[in-house]
């Protein structure tokens, strides 16, 4: 690696020629849930590439072969990666609709709202959204816009296919808006 910190010409192309090997590290180690934030096959996909990369970095061929010491430095990667998600995963509730339709938190059911209550609160969200979303600008805002259509029902999948990119992207934005609205003051006076 260069000094300023981009993968040498010869690193490149070791990354891009073993690209199957973080598919293969995830397909036979890692169990893929597309419901658990940082878990989808992009998320993983991508956290592994940033691995490859550093496996590119600190190789020696006089050691063993590439392909060898990639799967290895990948793999490690990702099982610190899913273990550092799982414990950010220990500091949210979980929340699931059980079989009658109710909310389920943590395994306890919550008081159930009536439909029409759900649709005011979710026109109410979609509303105050759309009225911080003109003082944004860049990856904030395409956050702010991939939040309002998650809340009408759409996957990250989709909303990544409407803008023509990967998913890990529509994530990234998201999480830049969020982080974004807990520090601002209208968007949580709103709220309150």
């Amino acid at each position: 690696m260069r000094k300023d910190g981009i993968l040498t010409e010869e690193q490149r192309c070791l990354v891009t020629e073993h690209m199957s090997v973080v598919h293969w590290v995830i397909l036979l180690n890692i169990h893929v849930n597309e419901r658990i934030y940082g878990f989808s096959y992009d998320d993983l996909f991508q956290e592994g590439c940033v691995w490859l990369c550093r496996a590119a970095v600190s190789y020696d061929p006089s050691l063993s072969q590439f392909s060898t010491y990639a799967r290895k430095v990948v793999r490690n990667g990702l099982l610190s990666y899913c273990r550092t998600m799982c414990d950010k995963q220990r500091h949210f509730t979980r929340l699931e609709i059980g079989e009658q339709g109710e909310l389920i938190a943590d395994g306890a059911v919550l008081n159930r709202v009536d439909g029409f209550s759900a649709h005011i609160s979710m026109l109410e969200t979609l509303e105050l959204l759309e009225s911080r979303k003109q003082d944004y600008n860049g990856i904030a805002r395409l956050g702010i816009e991939a939040l309002e259509l998650k809340i009408k029902g759409l996957t990250i999948k989709e909303i990544a296919q409407m803008y023509g990119v990967p998913s890990s992207h529509v994530g990234a934005w998201i999480s830049r808006s969020a982080y974004k609205l807990r520090e601002d003051r209208k968007f949580l006076d709103s709220v309150r």
